[in-house]
């Protein structure tokens, strides 16, 4: 993993708490997202779009709805999942990790 593409990634309180939420619920439609963090829409959007720029993040759209994720199987994004496991203290904690 770069340097750049790490402090890409936690540049932002906000793309942090995104990416937070993205490993709870494994994938999320954006509304839902931008309700739960309590954030304006614009500003969540731009902060996806950063993280897909990365290649971090997928969405898949059924009709106007967008449901995003974190890009299964892609190593920088396992051991991000690790990383917010070992700091949150839920190491031996199964239910936020990826089959």
């Amino acid at each position: 993993m770069s340097t750049n593409f790490l402090e890409e990634v936690f540049s932002s309180r906000i793309r942090v708490r995104v990416v937070r939420k993205l490993i709870q619920y494994k994938e999320i439609n954006i509304t839902k997202l931008t309700k739960d963090l309590g954030l304006n829409h614009r500003i969540i959007e731009q902060h996806i779009n950063a993280l897909k720029n990365l290649g971090i993040v997928e969405e898949k759209r059924f009709g106007r709805i967008r449901i995003i994720r974190l890009v299964e199987n892609d190593v920088r994004v396992m051991a991000i999942e690790r990383l917010f496991l070992e700091i949150e203290g839920k190491g031996n904690n199964d239910s936020l990790n990826r089959d």
